[in-house]
């Protein structure tokens, strides 16, 4: 716009030149029959030189003139071009401030093709970070760029993360928590005398690392990170009490249960519950998925693993997913001995520091790459809720556009009837042009899904009946609370109002329950519920001599839930157990008996018991 503003100051100018040049000419024409050329400075003005001076003066005026009427315009063109300089300089320098726009100038023959091309450019050359991310580089030059595109399993909008990155960049504090299993524990790489099976503080821990990596790129600000992690815990736990390892104000949330969690269809409730809670909280916390593997898991279940669970909730709660296993799996397949010695411990389950090095990398490359992305876009514009889910404008009179393959023809279903070609007219088609796409805007760019991903629509919505005036029918949704009487809450553990024959036990100084081995011993916990599930979190394995052990709600004896400790699988965790899902809101009580009978197949004096937790929702 500047080298604009010039050329009109230019063309203003040249109009009052050339009346100028036409005007000395005819003043030389009167001059030589008025006076000679060489005239005495004393002498009397002639009538040639008044005109000149006159001509002169009206030449200034009329300049005068012209430059008051533009200069309003110039001043209102320049102005803000000057306050964009002046931000320009102003932004390095105040924390806070968004970053400046970047500004893609194409001309009018330009298609939309091209803009999209250079947006993808721009995402493209994210993929390492920023070009003077030290950390970014050194990643890249490890993985390579297709590495880290194969490792993002799902993508995802980056807009809480971005936001989160965001306020880490204006010098404020952040709260990060870590939910999983052993590998998060930080399992077999620095045991030490207070943690046997490995101190999750480790120096050679990824969530060490990854706190390294917050420290160093935003110092301003004490950032405190907090590390859930329970080993052999899995998503089923966490989705009830989840709250009770990581602050509820909590900004960064990463999740690692690719190796505890199973592959079957109960795991995908637990799971979506549990980032439906997660991303509930008033913080709207950025939340990353982060899939450890293990080589064991692979020789068990293939390629197969929890992630196939896992991956379609991820999409459907816009929640970044970060795989090991989309870099190292083909790598292990031709290296399989050197791969698994390298990097992982010899269970082939817990990895190594070199394997919580790769964890790390994938973490601390995905947010310098967000990083990037939200310097060249800033956050995301958040859309009027009336615009999207709350809109009261009728949806577009598509609708009523008739098609002539709309409706049966019973009488001859094989010829089409008369006119059926116009089915295909694209012109009715272009109305949706008009429409103002509600179907596919979310109501924010930190979007929670309004029901969760296996909530069956027809408890919401009737496509037979007319469309609802509000959105009343989803906005007024009623949320589950959950609820969690857990062993493992360091604040405030499980405690029971009766517990005959039933003690606290502490594994390894890690892992609480309450155990028994007693039959017919009982134990009784206060519950409170919302939506009337309940369950019970309890231990399995074929190793310990489990027994079984029942659970009811309130004085429902008859329709307790039979639970069996022993198992025919080779690895020992605690489970999620429904005992009842039609129980009315309010305060109630659970109470759990070891039975007389045990299922195990070899001990027939094998009852011993473990509980951890109580939940409902």
């Amino acid at each position: 716009m500047g080298s604009s503003s010039d050329s009109e100051d230019d063309h203003e100018l040249l109009s009052f030149g050339q009346p100028i040049n036409h005007q000395d000419s005819d003043i030389n024409e009167i001059s030589e029959h008025s006076q000679p050329l060489l005239a005495s400075p004393t002498s009397s003005p002639t009538r040639g030189s008044y005109i000149t001076s006159s001509r002169r003066n009206g030449r200034s005026s009329s300049l005068s003139r012209s430059l008051k009427r533009i200069w309003k315009p110039l001043f209102a063109i320049s102005l803000p071009f000057l306050l964009l300089f002046i931000y320009a300089l102003v932004n390095p320098h105040v924390k806070g401030l968004p970053p400046l726009p970047k500004v893609h100038i194409t001309s009018g023959s330009s298609s939309s093709s091209e803009t999209t091309i250079y947006e993808e450019k721009i995402v493209e050359s994210c993929i390492c970070g920023s070009e003077d991310s030290e950390e970014g580089k050194r990643i890249c030059e490890v993985y390579h760029e297709e590495g880290l595109k194969q490792s993002r399993l799902v993508q995802g909008s980056g807009a809480r993360i971005r936001k989160m990155l965001n306020k880490a960049r204006e010098g404020q504090k952040l709260k990060i928590g870590v939910l999983g299993g052993s590998v998060s524990a930080c399992h077999g790489v620095h045991p030490s005398a207070d943690y046997p099976q490995g101190d999750p503080a480790g120096p050679g821990c990824y969530t060490t690392l990854l706190k390294q990596w917050f420290e160093s790129k935003f110092p301003d600000a004490d950032h405190e990170f907090m590390n859930g992690a329970i080993g052999g815990m899995d998503s089923s736990y966490y989705a009830f009490c989840g709250t009770h390892h990581i602050a509820t104000d909590t900004d960064l949330i990463v999740l690692e249960f690719d190796v505890n969690d199973q592959a079957d269809l109960l795991y995908q409730a637990f799971f979506d519950q549990l980032l439906r809670a997660l991303s509930e909280f008033k913080t709207q916390p950025a939340i990353l998925i982060l899939g450890a593997w293990s080589p064991q898991v692979a020789q068990d279940q293939g390629y197969g693993d929890p992630q196939i669970v896992h991956a379609p909730i991820s999409q459907y709660y816009d929640v970044p997913y970060l795989s090991m296993k989309r870099l190292m799996f083909n790598h292990y397949l031709r290296f399989p001995k050197s791969t698994a010695e390298a990097f992982f411990q010899p269970d082939l389950v817990h990895p190594k520091a070199r394997g919580h090095r790769i964890l790390a990398d994938l973490l601390i490359s995905y947010l310098e790459s967000e990083l990037c992305m939200l310097t060249h876009y800033g956050l995301p514009i958040v859309p009027s809720i009336s615009d999207t889910v709350e809109t009261t404008e009728d949806f577009s009179n598509f609708v009523d556009v008739p098609f002539r393959l709309d409706t049966l023809h019973l009488v001859d279903p094989v010829t089409p009837p008369k006119g059926w070609e116009e089915t295909f007219d694209l012109e009715p088609l272009s109305k949706l042009k008009n429409e103002n796409r509600k179907f596919v805007l979310p109501t924010t760019p930190y979007y929670i899904p309004p029901v969760g991903i296996f909530t069956p629509l027809r408890d919401i919505v009737n496509p037979k009946q007319s469309d609802p005036e509000s959105s009343k029918h989803i906005t007024g949704l009623i949320q589950p609370e959950l609820f969690c009487a857990d062993a493992n809450d360091k604040e405030n553990p499980m405690k029971p109002t009766t517990s005959k024959g039933w003690k606290p036990f502490v594994w390894n100084g890690e892992k609480h329950y309450w155990v028994s081995d007693i039959p017919g011993s009982r134990i009784r916990v206060e519950i409170k519920v919302t939506a009337g599930r309940v369950a019970v979190y309890y231990f399995r394995s074929q190793h310990y001599n489990l027994g079984d052990a029942k659970c009811w709600v309130d004085d429902n004896e008859k329709g307790a839930v039979h639970l069996a400790g022993y198992w025919k699988k080779l690895y020992n965790v605690a489970i999620v157990a429904y005992i009842d899902e039609k129980v009315t809101p309010g305060d109630h009580y659970v109470t759990c008996e070891v039975a007389q009978n045990t299922s195990h197949p070899t001990n027939p004096d094998a009852h011993h018991f473990r509980l951890t937790a109580i939940m409902a929702t």
